[in-house]
């Protein structure tokens, strides 16, 4: 191989391990009793991670900014719980959810979005 093709496939390797891949999610805390916005995109939830510190109600606002339309359904050991119809791309609406402690999933069952990475984490303390 010659030094300037040695060099070009070093920087396709450099390229490929900085960039694809979705970012880090992120984690909130929401009070008992609070309310939070979950905002979705294709396909993805930020927040990703929800913290409730103790059991109780807590209301969330599904705000659609993606292009396609999305839901958010709370589950516990693959039981739904609670949560929002499909919604329009630029729509919101609230779902308010009884919780009791442990942990929890979010996701879009819309089609096949949660396969395609549409779920979060809730955990109450």
């Amino acid at each position: 191989m010659t030094r300037s093709a040695l060099t070009l496939a070093a920087l396709v390797l450099l390229a490929a391990g900085c960039g694809g891949g979705d970012p880090p999610g992120r984690t909130v805390t929401a009070p008992a009793g609070g309310a939070l916005r979950v905002e979705a995109q294709e396909y993805g939830f930020d927040p990703s991670t929800i913290v409730v510190r103790r059991p109780g109600t807590l209301k969330l606002m599904l705000d659609n900014r993606g292009s396609l339309a999305h839901n958010l359904k709370v589950e516990k050991d693959g039981d739904q719980i609670g949560g929002t119809p499909a919604i329009p791309a630029g729509e919101q609406r609230w779902a308010t959810v009884r919780l009791a402690r442990g942990t929890y999933q979010y996701i879009c069952t819309v089609g096949d979005h949660a396969e395609l990475g549409m779920k979060g984490t809730l955990k109450v303390g």
